[in-house]
């Protein structure tokens, strides 16, 4: 019987791929794959890895990763407990050390932005308060002036606090009208492409495992922000530069795995239903 690494190139070359080609489908490096193929398993950067780059190899080149891990399950190597614990809280800490050191990165960039707001809006409040005096004066002045000029003074008075609150609609409205929506452009099933609008200035993508493992990876732009192999209950989080045109997700296991972009929960195609593994295209449309 041919070893696993020799049904997996099989079946790649097949399919018509490249090494390279495999690597941009599944974002695993290329000297692991080459690995899988040779069943030289010692590079790889633990078992858990190993298990989970096979699955996905398998998968892209169109053959069953369960099945394939049992019907090799000798010659694939075997987890253990220690190592499950020690990954497991490597991509915790990972995660936790991340996002702590954005939100301090956060606050520290803003800080000179609040103190200016700050200093403006007690300038702004100054004067207006010195506005609504001085106003108020000019008023009782008329008053006791003339009963015709009470009458005038009434109607200006009438019609600015009417145009107030069709300024404050006329704002709400504008802002209401600025909403992010996602929809599905084209699907395969094993690929889907979404368009994104009307996302805000301060976003983030969160991929959360629950209920199973699933490897998970996020690009945006071309660059890889950050891949792991999440356990249920586990999330990866990334933060969506204001610039940002696209953004790449490898889902390894769909049925488990639940796309979140803001505070909005990403439906997976109809196409995709059958699918264990998904590769997910957002196109930013500013």
């Amino acid at each position: 019987m041919n070893e696993i690494g020799e049904k997996l190139k099989e079946a790649r070359k097949s399919k018509g791929y490249t090494l390279d080609d495999l690597q941009q489908m599944t974002k695993i490096q290329k000297r692991y794959l080459i690995a899988i193929e040779e069943n030289n398993y010692d590079v790889m950067p633990g078992k858990f890895y190993a298990r989970a780059f096979i699955k996905q190899y398998a998968d892209m080149v169109g053959l069953d990763g369960d099945q394939l891990l049992a019907d090799y399950t000798d010659s694939v190597p075997h987890t253990h407990d220690t190592e499950y614990v020690e990954q497991a809280s490597a991509n915790q800490t990972r995660s936790g050390n991340k996002s702590g050191n954005n939100l301090f990165e956060k606050i520290r960039g803003y800080l000179p932005t609040l103190l200016i707001l700050v200093v403006v809006v007690i300038i702004i409040t100054s004067i207006y308060l010195a506005f609504i005096k001085t106003n108020q004066t000019a008023k009782e002045d008329m008053i006791t002036k003339s009963s015709e000029t009470v009458v005038i003074s009434s109607s200006e008075l009438s019609s600015t606090e009417n145009e107030e609150p069709e300024e404050l609609a006329s704002s709400i409205a504008e802002k209401e009208k600025v909403k992010q929506t996602v929809a599905i452009v084209s699907s395969t099933g094993s690929q889907t492409a979404y368009t994104v609008s009307g996302i805000p200035e301060k976003s983030e993508v969160n991929l959360l495992s629950e209920g199973g493992d699933s490897w998970v990876s996020i690009e945006i732009d071309g660059v890889m922000i950050d891949q792991a192999l999440l356990t249920s209950g586990n999330a990866l989080k990334a933060v969506i530069p204001e610039n940002a045109k696209q953004i790449n997700l490898v889902i390894g296991n769909v049925a488990v795995t639940s796309v979140k972009l803001n505070d909005t929960i990403v439906e997976y195609a109809p196409e995709a239903a059958g699918s264990i593994t998904q590769r997910i295209e957002f196109k930013i449309n500013k």
